[in-house]
């Protein structure tokens, strides 16, 4: 080989290196921006499949109990076709891998006797080459990576193999956080579930009046742009911003921490959004609706508690449960005297914007009623 082939093959595999470090980073961004784990394991073989030039890619992952891999991600002309498939585990080349843990290359599978060929004949598909790789998390095989035919009539080598394993490792590491996601997620809404159920018991309101608020003051926030994680924050917050009045009915453990809320003890309206923040403080799943909860019975003049704050200095999320909570009151949590003494209490409410309430959550309130 001349010293000018040598160049261009190093000048080659240098590319490639700075072509995998790059996916390699934009991965590991998307790993901390992206909860999506189909996203995820999407983008992973996306990348997995240029970079060692395969024609198609998939992710399997291991269902224990049936000891069988399923498609969970898949790439190429038939990817849509081979998501119905199940491979028993120690069957075929991805079946061989996940029973082994080791990886594999094939460079023509018409010669190697683990081959499958049943599964091309079933989807149209013709493999020649493969490269597969176990997906291994804390010693447990969890699934199998593989990239199928490479590119220009050439054969899957051991530098394929390694980077293929490095994006294996972030195959695992996406599992690894989806599973803490989904945990914590479960945990949270669990959590949620007793204390309504708590405040429920204890005739805080009636049943379903925590949800009713929640639905509807997040309708509120999407008519005034709320979204994302501020969206998810608003509909905890409603469900929880009457926390505190479970402490302050049976007066039991009410610590205001400093001397300065010491000015607070003076009823049960200004007391609970104080006890709310402090028994939320204690989870830290809550820090993110703390603010809200503490801030629920501030007025837009300036007039409410427990701090006095004004205008926009009050957060959204607090000046939207403010209102939602006195409208809920005139319609669901009392029998209906008239419809004459409702519409009254609903005007004196209207009457408060610019005072009691912001008047922006007020004109958003009427757009929804209206509707």
């Amino acid at each position: 080989m001349s010293h000018y082939q040598n160049k261009e093959n190093d000048l080659k595999k240098l590319k490639k290196q700075i072509l995998q470090l790059n996916a390699l980073n934009k991965i590991s961004f998307d790993l901390t921006r992206t909860a999506d784990l189909d996203v995820l394991l999407n983008k992973i073989i996306q990348y997995a499949a240029k970079i060692v030039e395969g024609e198609a890619a998939s992710i399997l992952l291991l269902n224990k109990e049936k000891r069988e891999l399923y498609f969970k991600a898949s790439l190429g002309k038939k990817s849509q076709e081979i998501r119905k498939y199940k491979v028993k585990v120690g069957q075929g080349i991805a079946g061989w891998v996940a029973e082994k843990g080791k990886s594999l290359i094939i460079d023509d599978v018409t010669r190697d006797n683990r081959w499958e060929k049943d599964f091309d004949n079933a989807i149209k598909f013709k493999t020649k080459s493969i490269i597969c790789v176990p997906l291994i998390l804390e010693k447990e095989i969890v699934g199998v990576m593989e990239v199928i035919n490479k590119k220009d009539k050439t054969y899957f080598g051991k530098n394929d193999e390694e980077i293929l394993n490095s994006f294996a490792n972030q195959v695992v590491i996406a599992l690894w956080n989806a599973n803490i996601i989904k945990d914590l997620n479960n945990y949270f809404i669990n959590i949620i579930e007793i204390l309504i159920q708590a405040m429920e018991n204890e005739s805080l309101g009636p049943k379903g009046h925590f949800v009713k608020m929640a639905r509807l003051a997040t309708q509120i926030g999407n008519k005034l742009g709320v979204t994302g994680k501020d969206y998810e924050n608003l509909y905890y917050a409603s469900l929880l911003h009457d926390i505190g009045k479970i402490k302050v009915k049976r007066k039991i453990d009410i610590n205001f921490e400093s001397e300065e809320n010491l000015h607070l003890v003076q009823n049960e309206v200004s007391i609970h959004p104080v006890v709310g923040e402090n028994m939320l403080k204690q989870i830290n799943l809550f820090k993110d609706i703390i603010p809200i909860v503490r801030h629920h019975h501030e007025h837009y003049d300036g007039t409410g508690c427990p701090d006095g704050l004004s205008g926009e200095k009050i957060p959204l999320g607090s000046r939207i449960i403010a209102v939602v909570d006195d409208y809920i009151k005139i319609f669901y949590n009392k029998s209906i005297e008239s419809y004459s003494k409702n519409e009254q209490d609903l005007n004196k409410l209207f009457s408060l914007a610019g005072t009691k309430y912001d008047p922006k959550v007020i004109n958003a309130l009427k757009e929804i009623i209206k509707t």
